[in-house]
């Protein structure tokens, strides 16, 4: 049992600490109108988290069988996956923040619909390449039901979570300020780069 709840912790924080859910409601209250209410951003908030949790499940139950399919070697996703996390990990102790994966006109367009829920604030907001690397790295070392039920438990926490922190982001926002949002953006930027730098020295050494 505490073999099991080791893995969960250990899973919820990789996920989380990727998914950074500060800095993508950030960016979703920059796609929001001024009027916006509080119960249209937790509608948001809620559709968002679900398709997250749709998404984050597909890819750790299937997405392993999709890289064996197509020959790629675990150790080669370790590495590479490793670099992605390394540079974001680079730009957020920077201050760079999150990196919204789409073009400012789509990004304009987004904000003038009605729902942006799921795109572009679930994918590829949240869903990036980082968080896809993360997940796959998960399915890949998955070795027995123990590791698919920690992963499956982390990503339901990461993603209720999500929800929360998304559904009231405007009084989060207005507590911490913008300063508070930066320093906890910086100390999650050491972490995703102690998680690239374990990543890449897994899979390097499988090849030495």
């Amino acid at each position: 049992m505490l073999e099991i709840l080791k893995l969960i912790f250990s899973d919820t924080i990789s996920v989380f600490t990727i998914m950074n859910p500060l800095s993508v409601g950030v960016i979703m209250l920059s796609l929001l109108q001024d009027d916006t209410t509080a119960e249209e951003i937790k509608g948001i908030a809620y559709k968002a988290s679900k398709s997250i949790l749709i998404a984050l499940v597909i890819i750790f139950f299937i997405g392993q069988y999709i890289f064996k399919f197509l020959g790629v070697s675990p150790d080669g996703l370790r590495v590479f996956g490793g670099l992605i996390l390394l540079i974001m990990g680079i730009n957020m102790v920077q201050g760079h923040g999150k990196k919204v994966n789409h073009s400012t006109k789509e990004q304009e367009a987004a904000g003038q619909r009605e729902d942006i829920s799921i795109v572009p604030l679930a994918i590829p907001v949240a869903v990036g390449p980082g968080l896809i690397t993360t997940v796959l790295n998960m399915s890949v070392v998955a070795a027995d039901w123990q590791h698919y039920l920690s992963g499956s438990v982390a990503i339901i926490i990461c993603c209720v979570s999500s929800y929360f922190i998304l559904g009231r982001m405007p009084y989060i926002k207005m507590r911490l300020g913008v300063n508070g949002l930066r320093v906890f953006n910086r100390i999650m930027g050491l972490v995703v780069g102690s998680l690239a730098a374990q990543m890449i020295l897994a899979g390097v050494s499988k090849f030495l």
